[in-house]
């Protein structure tokens, strides 16, 4: 082949990597989203069955958290990533595709109900609802394959810190903020946002936010764990003692918490 239509070809084929790049092929296929398969548990054997109630709402500039669950039905005030919330099933977990999105998103879980450890019966999510500390979670969705997500009080806990930081909602954050739960709650090298296991570090804790929601002084002192569930650094005292009082309580130990 001649050396100038060789230098042809090369350019054409340059020309047509640069336009299958901008329409979404060539090396741009790894900005791909994800399948994001999740479970909502309040504790390792207590799964959040519900109707139409996960959210899954795409993070912008480090905000998304834009269910406004004061009003019923809650409000729709930011960018829905499907077609409707989802339902979770017997075991907590729901599946969806989001191949088409590429970045961080927030789950956030508005109802539904559970058998609670500390009461023996089931138990509404709606109470949570009222005071908008519904359960929430992040996951980064991108790169093809499946993402696993875990949404529990925990979780929450982490997306409220990370919501306070500077930047709001970021990856970065809520990676911070969940290494941030695992020392404030005494878990040792615990990851969050995988499920828990029965009996072990993190479903004791988990059982302790049970009780805390169910009986005093929680229940008293922080109705519906709405200062827990969005770490109220103003309320740090109170809640340290009274999740001390829950989780010794409930696990027949004697620990000691002090949040800060």
């Amino acid at each position: 082949m001649p050396s100038l239509s060789r230098r042809g070809l090369l350019a054409a084929v340059s020309s047509l990597c640069l336009v299958l790049a901008a329409c979404g092929g060539g090396t741009s296929g790894s900005y791909s989203g994800s399948t994001l398969d999740g479970q909502v548990l309040m504790d390792a054997t207590a799964p959040v069955v519900g109707s139409a109630n996960v959210c899954i709402w795409g993070i912008a500039n480090g905000q998304g958290n834009p269910l406004n669950t004061n009003v019923s039905p809650p409000a729709n005030t930011g960018t829905l990533l499907t077609s409707g919330c989802l339902s979770t099933d017997a075991q907590g977990q729901f599946s969806v595709d989001l191949t088409n999105f590429y970045g961080p998103v927030l789950i956030q879980i508005f109802s539904g109900s559970y058998a609670s450890r500390a009461t023996g019966t089931t138990v509404g999510l709606n109470s949570l609802s009222a005071t908008n500390a519904s359960l929430q979670a992040i996951a980064f969705v991108g790169g093809g394959g499946t993402v696993n997500a875990v949404v529990t009080p925990l979780t929450t806990i982490a997306v409220a810190m990370a919501n306070g930081m500077p930047g709001g909602l970021t990856m970065t954050n809520y990676q911070t903020a969940v290494a941030k739960v695992a020392t404030e709650f005494q878990l040792g090298g615990v990851n969050v946002t995988s499920a828990p296991t029965s009996g072990d570090p993190q479903d004791l804790v988990l059982r302790g936010v049970e009780q805390y929601l169910a009986f005093a002084p929680g229940a008293t002192d922080d109705p519906s764990a709405a200062n827990l569930l969005t770490w109220n650094t103003a309320a740090l005292g109170t809640m340290s003692a009274d999740f001390t009082s829950a989780y010794n309580t409930i696990n027949g130990t004697s620990a000691s918490f002090s949040f800060y």
